[in-house]
């Protein structure tokens, strides 16, 4: 299978519990970018994937053409974590400057700061394709943005460099029984974001989430093209399950059908 790298903590906690449940099954999962996910998915290279969209009509169409019919679960709902230097005190961002900021401003609110520097885990990832849509209206990236190779390259850049904005999948930071995450809160900041610049301003606990009081949210969906009864529907029967829900609770992001609680940053 394959997978978005934002959701890397919840699906190795998914594997992990499954292979330990079903001693006799191994699950390869390859974390990439999230173009590269769907070319894995249609050209047979994997037979799941983890992603933060559903197929396109086009895509639809050509598994459709192939005889082929994918099942598109939607396992949980994820947020876009905003993140920054531990030295830098401007952790209050509103809807409209975060826009602003991709649309070349590149000052930060407290004097001081020097110029935001913005950075993704990756050009062509989920995170980076959710900004361009819903707060870009699909233009490009201004100068001030670049990328990296995963979400955890962008906090350990953001944790070294007083200017820089990272975007992360919340997944990465959101449990707070795991040392690695906890590792991770350590080293930066979390930015609290208000939909209007005069409103609350929200971290994208799982509680605002479930809300939509925290803006950045988007939903994660499984998506299997394995036409029989195989180790890919097995895995996400298991992840769809009250079990499967429950880690994905437990990992701090929002289960489809499990109550939520809010964790604090």
């Amino acid at each position: 299978m394959a997978a978005d790298d934002s959701y890397k903590p919840t699906v190795d906690a998914e594997k992990q519990v499954f292979q330990s449940l079903y001693n006799n099954t191994k699950i390869n999962v390859k974390y990439e970018p999230e173009d590269s996910l769907f070319r894995d998915l249609m050209s047979d290279s994997a037979r799941v994937i983890v992603a933060g969209r559903k197929l396109t009509q086009q895509e639809e169409t050509f598994f459709k053409d192939k005889q082929l019919f994918p099942e598109q679960v939607q396992i949980a709902t994820d947020a876009l974590a905003l993140i920054v230097n531990n030295d830098n005190p401007d952790t209050l961002l509103s809807m409209d400057k975060i826009k602003a900021i991709f649309s070349g401003d590149s000052t930060w609110n407290a004097p001081g700061k020097g110029t935001v520097t913005v950075v993704f885990d990756h050009e062509n990832s989920g995170n980076s394709r959710y900004i361009r849509e819903n707060l870009m209206k699909g233009n490009k990236f201004p100068a001030n943005c670049f990328a990296l190779n995963s979400n955890e390259q962008v906090i350990n850049y953001v944790s070294k460099n007083k200017s820089a904005l990272g975007i992360i999948g919340v997944n990465w930071i959101s449990n707070d029984y795991d040392s690695a995450a906890e590792g991770f809160l350590n080293k930066v900041k979390v930015v609290w974001v208000s939909a209007t610049p005069d409103g609350r301003h929200f971290q994208p606990y799982q509680y605002y989430i479930k809300t939509g009081d925290y803006p950045l949210c988007r939903e994660v969906y499984m998506i299997k093209t394995e036409p029989y009864m195989g180790l890919a529907s097995g895995f996400l029967s298991f992840v769809t399950s009250d079990k499967g829900q429950r880690i994905i609770f437990h990992e701090g992001i929002l289960p489809t059908t499990v109550p939520t609680h809010i964790i604090s940053f």
